[in-house]
């Protein structure tokens, strides 16, 4: 593999291992009436020329709730449970959610991408 070959290769695998999209957490703590959790994310970061590292515990992630009608019955929303220990998949939202978590569209300018700081929890493993 040419200089020039491996240069664009670890630049391209730099870029793809720093945007963050999904990835599996364990359940630190849950807060069932707001329905966030801290978490701790099981992939590790990993800079080149360093040993990898953990990423840091993520607090306040929202859980994604469902709404379901059983049997024709009336509309209902449900809240998930978790326990501490249990694996759940995160997703990363490609902006941040700040704003859009209330129903507002949003303006594309935002500095923060795939930030782990935007964290949703869409189920258990």
């Amino acid at each position: 593999m040419s200089e020039a070959t491996e240069f664009f290769s670890n630049f391209r695998r730099g870029i793809l291992t720093s945007i963050n999209t999904a990835m599996p957490a364990k359940i630190l703590s849950y807060d069932e009436v707001k329905c966030t959790a801290k978490i701790q994310p099981l992939f590790k970061a990993k800079e080149e020329g360093k040993e990898p590292v953990n990423l840091p515990p993520i607090e306040g992630v929202p859980a994604l709730k469902q709404k379901y009608r059983v049997n024709g019955g009336a509309v209902q929303t449900y809240k998930p449970v978790y326990n501490v220990g249990d694996v759940v998949l995160v997703v990363f939202s490609q902006r941040a959610l700040d704003g859009a978590k209330k129903g507002n569209i949003v303006y594309p300018g935002t500095n923060r991408m795939f930030s782990i700081h935007d964290a949703v929890i869409v189920g258990l493993f």
